[in-house]
């Protein structure tokens, strides 16, 4: 009976995993990453990215739908 509640809570959780890295320490040089915007479901979320490529290839890991430049 304890494996079946524990296995159906399991299978009603929906997590969201997002990618998280640490940044460095801002330098006199301009850094060349970009802000990209994306879309997970109705919420707006941005992204620095080196590359439009390396933006797309990250919405599609984690599942958000591209958009293109964030205007600031």
């Amino acid at each position: 009976m304890v494996q079946t509640r524990s296995r159906l809570a399991t299978e009603r959780m929906h997590v969201s995993v997002v990618r998280v890295e640490r940044r460095p320490k801002p330098s006199r040089v301009k850094s060349s990453r970009v802000k990209f915007c994306a879309l997970e479901g109705d919420l707006r979320v941005e992204i620095e990215a080196d590359s439009e490529d390396d933006a797309r290839l990250l919405c599609q890991e984690a599942g958000l739908d591209f958009i293109g430049l964030c205007d600031d």
